[in-house]
């Protein structure tokens, strides 16, 4: 009854992460559509929170549907039909998403750090004109990634099928359930190169900031000046944020580790999925609180649909 109960709420807070996360990346994107209608230009980190936030309606959406397929009585042939787009989608979405949050970070470390070696600077010059050509890039990797581990699953479940006349009816289900599972596990294990760029441009840029407070106060300057407060800021954001990533890598290996031990369809496994759903919804939010833009924007629609909710004539 306390696990019914347990997967119930958790279930429901899933829900709601990934509508909210839903809203949040839409908004993104829509305020910086409309910034690209009026100008026909964007930012780099414009262009980057805008992929972002489409990789993440994607991904959030497939995570909505997947979580509620099993709320309804399908057949099996429909259910399997639907994990199989599900997945494929999921795969090249979460990629996606992981490799523009990490551009992201490097972006602000490039742009904001003080850092004088050669290699750096040459990168500070030229990260503006390289976003374009990493997002490419990170969408044809993340494309690749995807058809390699479906072919492999296709083959793999081929060649099960094909040796199932060897095996019992139980045993051949089992053996193309642990495949499965295994290459769920793969798909995860690759995310762990976005997660040590992104802690490597974190690491530096507070680097930076503890070196510019530094020589401000050797030159009895307050630090509280301009360059400071653009990396507090950044920090701030890149601190929240891998809070939220290192959660969801270290959700993601506890799945591996709850699917490996056969517990993948208990409550454990639905805390996970909880998880995993608060770091893009979590990160969203954050992108827009830290955004003075779109904050005022986001502030004054909420203001305007309260407006449009209650009453004028009530007190």
């Amino acid at each position: 009854m306390a696990a019914s109960l347990i997967k119930i709420i958790g279930f429901t807070l899933l829900v709601i992460e990934s509508l909210i996360g839903i809203v949040a990346n839409g908004f993104i994107v829509l305020m910086n559509y409309i910034d690209w209608f009026k100008s026909r230009k964007l930012s780099p980190a414009d262009l980057i929170q805008t992929c972002l936030g489409l990789s993440r309606l994607a991904f959030q959406a497939v995570v909505l549907l997947d979580v509620t397929l099993y709320s309804f009585s399908l057949s099996t042939h429909i259910l399997n039909y639907l994990n199989r787009v599900n997945s494929v989608v999921w795969v090249f979405t979460n990629t996606a998403n992981v490799w523009f949050a990490t551009w992201l970070s490097v972006f602000y470390f490039a742009k904001i750090s003080i850092f004088s070696h050669p290699v750096f600077l040459q990168v500070k010059q030229r990260i503006s004109g390289l976003v374009p050509r990493l997002l490419l890039g990170s969408v044809f990797f993340s494309a690749i990634k995807t058809i390699t581990l479906v072919t492999a699953w296709s083959d793999g479940l081929s060649t099960f099928n094909f040796n199932s006349s060897h095996l019992s009816t139980n045993g051949s289900e089992i053996k193309r359930f642990d495949f499965c599972r295994y290459l769920d596990i793969v798909a995860n294990a690759s995310n762990v190169i976005p997660l040590l760029i992104f802690l490597s441009s974190s690491i530096l840029l507070i680097t930076s900031l503890w070196k510019h407070t530094r020589r401000l106060q050797r030159n009895g300057t307050g630090v509280r000046d301009l360059n400071t407060q653009v990396h507090l800021t950044a920090i701030k954001a890149l601190a929240s944020f891998s809070v939220l990533y290192l959660s969801s890598y270290l959700a993601f290996v506890a799945q591996a580790i709850l699917i490996l031990n056969n517990m993948d369809h208990t409550w454990p496994m639905m805390l996970t999925d909880n998880v995993i759903a608060a770091y893009p919804s979590g990160h969203a939010v954050i992108l827009i609180l830290i955004n003075p833009k779109l904050k005022q924007t986001w502030v004054r629609m909420l203001h305007h649909l309260q407006c449009c909710l209650i009453p004028k004539d009530l007190p």
